[in-house]
């Protein structure tokens, strides 16, 4: 049975008027947020035809400019003439008498209270004479279930007729009479008339089922909140616990020390109450929903266990709608700061007289564990070298630095042994940081990794360890040419890694570089940040500048040289020759001048090249370390991989990867538009405003796929095949996920040797990455490439002769007949 005082006062008493609730002012209507109201407050709400719900301040549109359609809640009322009755205190006034005398007894079917006098008329009455009567004593035993009412329809011509039934049909979806069945809604014509207990044993079991779920969601809620508590005490403990390191290490210092104690301590309080204004958001958010959920599964309880079918029925809608709105509302998976936070003592004890202005650091990060990614890189064997990548950032996407201390990776070879590593700052970009170890097994690696010792991923991240390889002939006619990056070519801002398979561009690098530039380099590499074709003219004129500065410091080379000839054997004959007449002689000045200026120029590029041999200058990228002659087929792969920082807002090019002679690199800012060179190219397109692929040959595209958006953190990573077939004079681009052929380049001039070339841009916008795969790396090959073996040959010769033979046969039948 029903305890009285399980029941708030809430579900009662409207809380703006503070009315207790009833059928005509202040009639219960319930909003879609499921907090009800009486009719006449709702009223005085309306703004525009909406309503802002006074308890949870979410805003509602009034269906119909009506208040009267939201649904009304019959509940209310059973349960207040329940309450009534219960408590003692409350006096209950007779509704039929006109004197409004102290009711003492109940009508079960008319659910009215009356006092004496009219309980007698009321049995002396012909339509009333046989209902049941209760008096107050007698009720006081009963239960909640005497004072529910069965619905009645409210059409005209139907009153008193029970709600029994329940139209499902697509446009109906209400409770029905015997007469609405009969006369309003033929099966005929679409309706479809059901039962209303079996369509409310339905409904309530969705609704019990929605329930389960949204207190599944309460449970995750209150975890989530009772972290974010704990760690806003653990940062206060933090506070209190660093404040007394820094008190420790300042008073060292006395005086001198004072103002920077202040500065930290002040630091560190910011820090702390940034972090608490967080953490004291979320939690005021989620006591906040917490009491939306809780507030909706009390109601919905109440509501099957109290409703009478017909009531329940048409709040089922209403109900589930906003259950479902509440199971499905995104709640953080844990606090979105924490109590991280440390006090970096820092050039401290016998150089603080030097370091004191800088002395002490309060570090802290706002790291969102659930936000953390890791792309896993292979690793060559027996060598030092970055194996992961993990990028931190809080819970709205910005980059977490100086956080490194709060990874922990764990890393086991394929034997199930531990490899040693360690976690450094990238120096790249905010909030990267590289893993680092040195493997000594082959095969695939597990790492791992928690953050601020939360694991980021259950089932850990897989990297593969390759040994380095040379020339492989394990694909028939296609040869795996074991090569590398080529040290001596990469251009001065771009970085190659030791073992030369890795190339990127790096920030730290440029950094590095900036002083060993020129202005002239430097106004070079401004220029290079636009796209290139689009400086063609500037570059003709500025080359043309250099050669006419060359060509007239040669001629004053000429000129020292015919001052000071030299004595050869080859000028003597040629001033014998010419003493016979002055046209000869002019002749023989030009040929001596041809000979001095070859000379010279021969001599400067002697210099340069000893210098300057295949170091690229304008083409920011590398040559690969070997080259590809005729006849053969040649494989090898590379594994690409972008991430941007810097919306891109023009065209730019990010990575190109071609093949072309040696000159090709060595004069040009990109290869595509070479006649002896044919390029595939990463870059931001104009036409899709996002990264595309695109295949050039000459400035001539002929192809052009996007891949990713342009904005800042998109990435990008995927390893593209390539097959040159010198025999066929074709270069076969493949996605080696799809294993989709992207392009392939025909009429490839191979009478000399061509070279892999590869090629990085935009580094103060874009992080790139080539990683290169050859020889022994490559492990399979795609199977659009894969030659048959012997077995499918010899099968499929064998099905050829069958063929033939059927075919033959059946011409000897047709023969014959």
């Amino acid at each position: 049975m029903l305890n009285v005082d399980d029941l708030k006062d809430e579900f009662l008493i409207c809380e703006v008027c503070q009315e207790e609730f009833d059928e005509e002012f202040h009639t219960p209507r319930v909003l879609p947020c499921l907090h009800t109201f009486c009719h006449k407050c709702l009223e005085g709400l309306v703004r525009d035809w909406t309503v802002v719900c006074p308890t949870c301040r979410i805003k509602h549109t009034v269906p119909g400019d009506n208040i009267k359609n939201f649904p009304k809640e019959n509940t209310r009322r059973s349960l207040r003439d329940f309450v009534r009755l219960k408590r003692k205190s409350h006096q209950i006034h007779c509704k039929d008498c006109p004197d409004s005398g102290i009711a003492a007894y109940f009508c079960k079917e008319c659910q009215a209270f009356m006092c004496a006098e009219c309980t007698h008329a009321h049995l002396r009455n012909f339509m009333s004479r046989n209902h049941q009567i209760a008096n107050f004593e007698q009720l006081r035993k009963y239960g909640l279930e005497t004072f529910q009412r069965q619905l009645t329809c409210s059409i005209a011509g139907h009153d008193g007729q029970i709600l029994m039934y329940f139209c499902a049909g697509k446009n109906c979806q209400k409770p029905l009479c015997k007469m609405c069945t009969v006369l309003d809604h033929d099966e005929t014509k679409g309706h479809v008339v059901r039962k209303i207990q079996d369509v409310y044993d339905e409904q309530r079991q969705i609704v019990s089922e929605l329930m389960k779920k949204v207190e599944d969601k309460i449970a995750f809620a209150k975890n989530v909140m009772q972290e974010t508590e704990t760690e806003i005490g653990n940062l206060e403990n933090k506070e209190d616990m660093l404040k007394r390191e820094i008190d420790i290490e300042m008073d060292a210092g006395v005086k001198m020390l004072e103002i920077r104690r202040r500065e930290l301590k002040d630091n560190l309080t910011t820090r702390v109450r940034e972090k608490k204004s967080v953490l004291q958001k979320q939690t005021d958010y989620l006591r906040y929903y917490l009491s939306l959920m809780t507030s909706a599964r009390e109601f919905s309880s109440h509501s099957i266990i109290h409703s009478m079918p017909a009531e329940f029925v048409q709040l089922t809608r209403t109900i589930s709608d906003r259950l479902a709105e509440l199971r499905q509302a995104h709640l953080d998976a844990c606090p979105l700061e924490n109590s991280y936070i440390a006090f970096d003592k820092i050039q401290m004890g016998q150089e603080f007289k030097t370091y004191v202005l800088d002395m002490g650091k309060i570090r802290s990060t706002a790291i969102f564990p659930p936000k953390t990614l890791v792309e896993p890189l292979e690793a060559p064997l027996g060598q030092e070298t970055e194996v992961l990548k993990v990028f931190l950032y809080d819970a709205k996407g910005r980059p977490q630095k100086d956080s490194f201390d709060a990874i922990v990776v764990e890393i086991k070879d394929s034997k199930g042994n531990i490899v040693l590593c360690q976690v450094q700052d990238a120096k790249t970009v905010d909030g990267c940081y590289k893993v680092i170890c040195k493997p000594t097994i082959h095969g695939t690696h597990r790492a791992k990794i928690r953050v601020l010792g939360r694991s980021v991923n259950e089932e850990g991240f897989r990297f593969t360890v390759r040994a380095p390889g040379e020339i492989d002939k394990r694909f028939g006619d296609i040869l795996c040419v074991g090569f590398v990056f080529d040290h001596e070519t990469v251009h001065i801002e771009r970085s190659i890694s030791n073992d030369g398979k890795v190339m990127r561009s790096d920030v730290e690098t440029l950094r590095r570089m900036a002083g060993l530039r020129t202005r002239n380099f430097r106004a070079i590499a401004r220029g290079r940040r636009r796209f290139p074709w689009e400086l063609e003219n500037s570059i003709k004129e500025r080359q043309q500048k250099e050669k006419d500065e060359k060509q007239e410091k040669d001629k004053e080379n000429i000129r020292e040289v015919k001052r000071f000839p030299a004595k050869s054997k080859k000028q003597e004959p040629v001033r014998v020759e010419s003493a016979g007449a002055v046209e000869d002689r002019e002749k023989i000045q030009d040929q001596l001048r041809t000979q001095d200026e070859k000379a010279i120029i021969a001599f400067a590029e002697k210099k340069e090249k000893t210098f300057w041999s295949k170091k690229l200058k304008k083409y920011t990228g590398c040559i690969g370390s070997k080259s590809f002659k005729a006849p053969g087929k040649f494989y090898w792969e590379v594994h690409v991989h972008y991430r941007i920082h810097v919306t891109l807002l023009r065209n730019a090019l990010l990575f190109e990867i071609g093949i072309g002679r040696l000159e090709s690199a060595h004069t040009s800012f990109y290869v595509g538009s070479q006649t002896f060179a044919w390029s595939f190219s990463g870059e931001r397109c104009g036409d899709h405003k996002q990264v595309c692929q695109k295949f050039r040959h000459r400035r001539v595209m002929f192809n052009h796929q996007p891949i990713t958006q342009d904005t800042a953190g998109s990435h990008h990573t995927a390893i593209y095949g390539f097959l040159l077939d010198m025999d066929k004079r074709e270069w076969t681009v493949i996605d080696r996920h799809s294993g989709k052929i992207l392009h392939v380049f025909t009429n490839i001039d191979t009478t000399e040797p061509l070279w892999p070339i590869f090629g990085t841009y935009n580094p103060y916008s874009v992080h790139v990455e080539l990683t290169l795969r050859s020889g022994r790396e490559i492990t399979s090959l795609p199977d659009t490439l894969r030659p048959p073996s012997a077995s499918s040959k010899t099968k499929a010769s064998i099905h050829k002769r069958k063929q033939s033979k059927s075919t033959n046969f059946s011409e000897d039948v047709k023969y014959k007949d």
